[in-house]
């Protein structure tokens, strides 16, 4: 008798801790999605960074200084190609497509090269 409580203490437990970590975990996912209308450039490398546009006449973000993050809401219904430009060198690191009905999250990093989160 004394096992069997024990067993269906830890399975308690166990079930707590498992719908404690599947809450932050859904928690945490929910934070970092994207945003409809909002484009998000976060500077995580060593160097400052900005995106630019071509689609929209070159349009361009500011700059985003290294170790910050910045929203822009640029809005849009459709897909358009984004650069992503590291702002010490004035280089492309590369394209991505933003699309303002979803939303985008890109973080930069050492490389240098760019995620989507």
């Amino acid at each position: 008798m004394q096992q069997a409580t024990k067993r269906w203490t830890g399975r308690g437990v166990a079930l707590a801790v498992a719908a404690g970590a599947a809450l932050t975990m859904g928690t945490i996912g929910t934070a970092q999605a994207a945003t409809p209308g909002v484009f998000k450039l976060c500077s995580k490398g060593s160097y400052d960074s900005y995106a630019t546009f071509p689609e929209r006449g070159g349009f361009a973000t500011f700059v985003v200084r290294s170790g910050t993050c910045q929203d822009f809401n640029y809005g849009g219904n459709g897909p358009e190609r984004v650069d992503i430009v590291n702002a010490d060198s004035d280089g492309v690191i590369g394209s991505v497509t933003y699309d303002g009905r979803a939303g985008l999250n890109i973080a930069t990093v050492d490389g240098p090269s760019f995620y989507p989160f």
